[in-house]
């Protein structure tokens, strides 16, 4: 599978949001966050920082 696990960098860390996402979308500063069941979780004022797509990471840092 093809799913991937979301970080948010804040205040110097790095901590895990949501694992087995698939699909994110971005609305304004805010990024939902969808697994393959449809599940969500929204990070809001958030910028795209890094995405490793060998280890299927992605991180958005807190504005």
């Amino acid at each position: 599978m093809c799913e991937s696990t979301v970080f948010l960098e804040e205040n110097g860390t790095t901590r895990e949001i949501m694992g087995g996402v698939a699909r994110i979308v971005m609305r304004g500063d805010d990024a939902v966050l969808i697994d393959i069941v449809g599940e969500q979780s929204v990070l809001e004022g958030v910028v795209f920082s890094e995405a490793n797509l060998l280890s299927h990471g992605i991180v958005f840092r807190k504005r």
